[in-house]
């Protein structure tokens, strides 16, 4: 072997080593996170809780050692991955190498996504019941902190989802171009099942699902088969499917998972055609021409900051470093817009709340329709405030909260819209899990 050979070699092994040492280094500190997230490795006696009575982080000194090594791992090993790129002598091929780490890093966030939500449902199954979380007292805070502290203890319970829902969105926003092409750029009803089934892995609420399905708007897919991404990740992951089926007497299971394939895909399609009738010519803006100025502005302004698609401005990320650049640089971009809609929302979402269903006639089920198209929850949440109501006698409001609740919130509907650059579908949206909610509530009275 010649001495040229030799050295294409050594450097195609420390290439491969730090492309390596990048992923696991990046697994560790996910990992982790999802360890002191949920209290999996050690008894829970062990761990510091922060948050009462619901924990948010479960900590414990040998968190520290892998949080550094991991963080550290990976700012290192992708400096090295980017200067051996940029010295231009890799004898590999690099966009082959960028479209393998892609694909391990989306299977890397699913598999860790699956892991923070698996480990509570199983022992929510083990419990035979499900609670409503809450982070801090909220009772003692006066009527006008009210909202601000719900929209904090909603935020605070799902940081960890918001997050992997952000970094998942920011990956499909550099990576997503074939997928949006192959699944989601068409009209048809296949393509709102197409959207609906690769939704299944995702068990995120509305509010961390609608970010993921702003990226894909502005990569180019279509605003039904979206639609149907966005409402089908609540309403028809696979745990929340399990959870129904293990803590809901059978019939209300059976409307949870009837009721969401029928908002995720018919409701969708439905919505998205008449969407796209809806006036002769599209509006330019979110608001149509008629609108005040100020309001105009107002509306144009906040659909600006959902244009995504310039963050990958600049040089394609063809290659593992580049995609890594991108990828952070994506997410971060994503973070800086949907976190604080999501808390404003949150806000809106919870100064509505001020009264609960305590009827179990039609007055109480239009209610629970109206306040759970409106609000914003965690993934599951619908089962632990369905349960005690049904208990209680309160069928109707339950089984409209179980199909309103989880579907779309506020928050959620403010994020699509503003990536639609466009207010009719997010209303119709509306409008369809409302009476779709009304009509299974009428039905269980």
């Amino acid at each position: 072997m010649t001495s040229l050979s030799l050295a294409q070699e050594r450097l195609q092994r420390s290439y491969s080593l730090r492309l390596l040492s990048f992923f696991a280094f990046l697994t560790v500190l996910l990992l982790t996170l999802v360890e002191m997230r949920r209290g999996i490795l050690f008894p829970l006696g062990d761990y510091v809780r922060v948050g009462a009575p619901s924990a948010i982080l479960y900590l414990d000194l040998r968190h520290l050692p892998l949080l550094l090594v991991g963080a550290f791992g990976v700012l290192f090993s992708y400096r090295a991955l980017a200067d051996l790129e940029r010295s231009g002598t890799v004898p590999v091929n690099l966009r082959q190498m960028r479209t393998l780490l892609g694909t391990a890093l989306m299977a890397l966030l699913v598999i860790d996504l699956f892991t923070y939500r698996g480990v509570p449902a199983s022992r929510i199954i083990a419990a035979g019941s499900a609670s409503v979380g809450q982070v801090f007292p909220l009772a003692g805070l006066p009527v006008w902190l009210r909202p601000l502290g719900e929209a904090a203890n909603y935020l605070a319970l799902v940081w960890h989802a918001t997050t992997l829902g952000i970094l998942i969105g920011g990956l499909l926003l550099v990576l997503a171009g074939g997928l949006v092409q192959r699944v989601l750029m068409s009209r048809r009803f296949l393509s709102h099942l197409g959207a609906a089934l690769l939704a299944l892995p995702y068990p995120f609420c509305s509010c961390c699902a609608a970010p993921v399905g702003a990226t894909l708007l502005r990569r180019g897919a279509a605003p039904g088969p979206t639609l149907a991404f966005v409402v089908a990740s609540p309403m028809c992951n696979l745990t929340t499917v399990v959870l129904a089926l293990a803590l809901l007497p059978v019939e209300y299971a059976l409307l949870r998972i009837i009721g969401g394939v029928l908002l995720a895909v018919v409701a969708t399609y439905a919505v998205s055609r008449l969407a796209s009738r809806w006036a002769a010519a599209p509006q330019p803006g979110l608001m149509p021409a008629t609108t005040p100025a100020l309001l105009s502005r107002v509306a144009d302004g906040f659909t600006d900051l959902f244009r995504f698609e310039k963050l990958l401005e600049g040089p394609p990320a063809d290659t593992p470093g580049a995609l890594i650049a991108a990828w952070a640089k994506s997410s971060w971009g994503l973070a800086r817009v949907a976190v604080p809609v999501l808390f404003l929302g949150a806000v809106l979402g919870a100064a509505l709340a001020g009264s609960v269903p305590a009827t179990n006639d039609a007055s109480g089920v239009l209610l629970a329709a109206a306040l759970g198209t409106l609000l914003m929850i965690p993934t599951w949440t619908e089962v632990a405030l369905a349960a005690p109501l049904i208990r209680d006698g309160f069928t109707g409001p339950a089984a409209a909260l179980l199909l309103t609740l989880p579907a779309v919130s506020l928050p959620s509907l403010l994020v699509v819209a503003g990536a639609l650059r466009d207010y009719r579908a997010p209303c119709l949206l509306a409008l369809a899990v409302f009476l779709v909610g009304t009509a299974a509530g009428i039905a269980f009275l």
